[in-house]
C-alpha cells in the first residue's frame, strides 16, 4: 500500500525519474499512470487494490524494467493483458531484453542484454524467444525457434494451431 513511485521502484529513496518513466513506457503503463489525478503519487492498495490485473501486471513489468536486472524470471507476465496490450509490451520488452534500446533513453540504464525465462500457456508471449522448450509431464519434448518447431509439426506446432485455431 504506496504509491505508483514506490511500487514500481519500491525502497529506492532517490527514484530517477527518467529511469521511471521508461520503465512505465516499456510496460505500456505510462497513459493510465498519467490520467490519474495524483500520476505517480497515486496510492494503491496492497496488493494492488484499486487497480485492474492487468494494471498491477504492467506495475509489476514496469518494476522489473527499472530495477533493470541482469537476469528476468517471468512467469505468465501477460496472462491478464488483452492481446493488443500484449503485443506492444512484448515489443517493448524484446528491446529492452536486448539492450538496443537507445542510451539517451534514460540517463541511468546502460544498455545490456538480458537473460530471460518466460513461462507461458499464450504462444504469442514466446514467438521471438531465441530458445523454446516445450515441456510435457515435466519433460522436454521439444526445443528450437517457433519457425524451427512449426516445420517440425510435433508438439509445439499442434498447441500453436489450437490457439490459433488454423485447422489443418
Amino acid at each position: 500500500s504506496d504509491t505508483i513511485t514506490e511500487n514500481i521502484a519500491p525502497g529506492d529513496e532517490n527514484v530517477d525519474l527518467d529511469r521511471l518513466r521508461h520503465a512505465v513506457k516499456v510496460a505500456n503503463i505510462s497513459e493510465f499512470i498519467e490520467g490519474l489525478p495524483l500520476g505517480f503519487n497515486t496510492k494503491i492498495g496492497q496488493e494492488g487494490s484499486g487497480i485492474s490485473q492487468g494494471q498491477r501486471q504492467r506495475m509489476l513489468i514496469a518494476r522489473a524494467v527499472y530495477k533493470n536486472p541482469e537476469y528476468i524470471f517471468f512467469d505468465e507476465a501477460t496472462n491478464s493483458l488483452d492481446a493488443n496490450n500484449e503485443k506492444v509490451i512484448m515489443q517493448n520488452l524484446e528491446e529492452f531484453f536486448s539492450g538496443s534500446y537507445s542510451r539517451s533513453a534514460t540517463s541511468s540504464l546502460a544498455p545490456t542484454k538480458k537473460t530471460v525465462v518466460v513461462v507461458a500457456h499464450r504462444l504469442s508471449t514466446v514467438r521471438n524467444a531465441d530458445q523454446i522448450v516445450v515441456l510435457e509431464k515435466g519433460e522436454i519434448i521439444e526445443q528450437g525457434t517457433h519457425e524451427a518447431l512449426t516445420n517440425l509439426r510435433g508438439a509445439y506446432y499442434e498447441l500453436v494451431k489450437n490457439q490459433l485455431d488454423l485447422g489443418n
